[in-house]
């Protein structure tokens, strides 16, 4: 740059530079932040010198503002804490949720419903995880999806696939008629909903009473003839219906639906195959329906076969030759319909004949069957030798390999405590597979075979498998009765009872065992009267009333009830009930009575400790 040579360097530069941009006269440069800028150098001054030119009123208004705007902030902290948590434990759940759908999507039921539950707990009002743990709970037959369903209606998020659980809910726990009613309103706010046509027809199988309810389905198969399924389903609860017009109908649709040449159609046949009885025209035409439908298996077969020597016994030789011809060739799983038809027509040695025993080791449908023929036969060595091969013992679950063992025990003839070690076993091992169906097998064949406390053991532990536990109950009632277990039978009643409310025989059971052991003696003899009601011709149900009057001290009543009892029909327990009630009478005959009832007890007969007081009194 040129200067004069009279002035020096510095001084021009000097006087050519801005030393203050903020001079008089000068713009200042453009800053978008510049208020906020200022107004945090007037809190927090940059520097000393800024600090310094800071008034004191200044630095306490600086003061208040810091103090106010950290408040204000702790204020909206504490405010906004819990909806702010709620917001994270609610992301947190549907996460939770969407995971245990993708667990039951893969299997994994238990650790799904454990998911689910820890969702709930983490958020209690998160609708996603309250609805998934109703159609868990649902789905296990729990009663606590009830309490989760009325959290939904709660906080008003109750959809129609909710009003579709809590009626599957309270089928579940025996509520029928709160069932239907809730139905009804179901079906008005969706008439064509398949779902709710399902349950309708679930609710009213279960009801048998409810026309409304089949006059809904009935329409809805006329308006969607498509829907084979929902027609097959109408026909099956027409054919259970107690008018024969009904009943017509129903045969009806389902022959019309047996013409379908898919699973539909071979589901028809089969619901036709299940009646026991029927025209010949009709036998002869599902005879070929079950021969000819093109997804027809081995068992739709033998069901042709049965069919056909029920119709002519007379061809049983040439039926079972005709199976063995269809059973040459076929694959092993093609194979087993025959084989326990051959079982079931005692055919065992072309039972072995068809077998192979190799191929029997290796296929545990049909080395049951084999076993079955070899036991038949009394070829027990053979027996033992499969039943100890190792081959077998790793196709077969345990519980099922302790099961042979203990009939294996039982057919050679061991020592009782020996037989009696191996039904335990198998039982305790069929507990540890939650093996229901096993449990019923093993208590019925005890039972059948004198071991009624193993039976009584096994069918509670069938009682306590869902599947299972209606059969389950009925064996414990018997069995506990056959024991006289008089707490294990007031128990095992008193659930049934609960359970099953509209099952007659469950509250028979109830009420006698209540009248037996003195409990809710007034509310029994109200329940036993109004079954009389229903039944006045029933002489276990005269006795029962008749046993609530005795207890309560009515003696003349009682005895009135008991004129014309068949004690055919009555156990010998209640034979021996019916003889103390005589025996204490005041009529002339009453020694008479009583001892011509006692005659028709056996010595050995079994009976309840309370029952035979009964008899002692008859007795004196």
């Amino acid at each position: 740059m040129a200067h004069s040579p009279n002035r020096p360097f510095f001084s021009a530069v000097l006087t050519n530079q801005t030393i203050d941009p903020n001079q008089n006269g000068q713009p200042k440069p453009f800053i978008l932040f510049r208020p906020f800028v200022t107004l945090w150098h007037w809190l927090v001054p940059p520097t000393q010198a800024h600090r310094d030119r800071q008034s004191k009123t200044a630095r306490w208004a600086a003061r208040i503002g810091v103090a106010t705007f950290c408040l204000t902030l702790m204020g909206f902290g504490i405010y906004y804490a819990k909806p702010i948590q709620d917001t994270y434990q609610d992301w947190k759940a549907d996460k939770m949720v969407a995971e245990s759908r993708r667990m039951a999507e893969d299997g994994q039921i238990v650790n799904a419903v454990f998911k689910a539950q820890e969702a709930y707990k983490l958020a209690p009002d998160n609708i996603g995880a309250i609805r998934l743990n109703t159609e868990y709970l649902t789905a296990m037959k729990r009663p606590e999806a009830l309490f989760f369903l009325d959290r939904l209606e709660a906080n008003g998020a109750t959809e129609l696939k909710d009003k579709q659980t809590r009626v599957k809910a309270l089928m579940n726990l025996n509520r029928g008629k709160e069932a239907a009613s809730l139905l009804e309103e179901v079906l008005s706010l969706s008439p064509t909903d398949p779902l709710s046509m399902k349950l309708a027809e679930e609710v009213w199988s279960s009801s048998q009473k409810n026309s409304i309810l089949l006059k809904t389905l009935k329409n809805y198969a006329e308006k969607h003839p498509e829907d084979a399924a929902h027609s097959l389903r109408v026909a099956k609860i027409q054919t259970d219906s107690a008018n024969p017009s009904e009943q017509a109908d129903g045969m009806r649709r389902a022959w019309a639906v047996a013409e379908r040449e898919d699973a539909i159609g071979l589901e028809a046949i089969e619901f036709l195959d299940s009646f026991e009885i029927l025209p010949p025209d009709e036998a002869n035409r599902l005879i070929e329906k079950l021969r000819s439908h093109p997804k027809a298996t081995g068992w739709h077969q033998v069901a042709a076969l049965k069919r056909k020597l029920q119709m002519n016994p007379a061809q049983q030789v040439q039926l079972v030759q005709e199976a063995i011809e269809m059973a040459k060739g076929k694959k092993r799983e093609d194979l087993v319909p025959m084989v326990r038809w051959l079982v079931e027509q005692k055919e065992f040695l072309q039972v072995l004949a068809l077998v192979n025993e190799e191929d029997a080791k290796e296929y545990q449908p049909l080395l049951e069957n084999y076993l079955t023929a070899l036991t038949m036969l009394q070829r027990f060595e053979a027996l033992e030798r499969l039943v100890k091969d190792p081959k077998v013992e790793s196709i077969l679950n345990q519980s099922v390999s302790a099961f042979y063992r203990a009939h294996l025990a039982f057919v050679t003839r061991k020592p009782t405590e020996e037989v009696r070690s191996a039904l335990t076993a198998a039982k305790n091992a069929a507990d540890i597979e939650r093996r229901g169906e096993l449990c019923m097998k093993i208590a019925e064949y005890a039972e059948a075979r004198g071991y009624a406390d193993i039976a009584e053991s096994a069918y509670k532990s069938a009682a306590l498998n869902t599947r299972t536990d209606r059969q389950g109950y009925q064996g414990l009632i018997r069995a506990s009765e056959a024991n006289g277990n008089t707490e294990g039978l007031l128990e095992a009643a008193t659930e049934a009872a609960r359970r099953w409310p509209d099952d007659p025989v469950f509250v028979e059971r109830f009420l006698y065992i209540n009248l037996l052991t003195g409990r809710q003696l007034e509310l029994t003899l109200d329940e036993t009267q109004k079954l009389l009601q229903q039944r006045p011709d029933d002489h276990l149900r005269r006795l029962l009333v008749a046993l609530s009057h005795w207890r309560l001290g009515d003696v003349k009543s009682a005895t009135a009830l008991l004129q014309n009892l068949d004690v055919n029909i009555l156990s010998p327990g209640q034979r021996a009930i019916l003889a103390g009630i005589a025996r204490g009478s005041d009529a002339r005959n009453a020694a008479d009575a009583a001892r011509s009832v006692v005659q028709t007890i056996g010595p050995q007969d079994r009976m309840l400790p309370e029952e035979r007081a009964f008899l002692a009194k008859a007795l004196r």
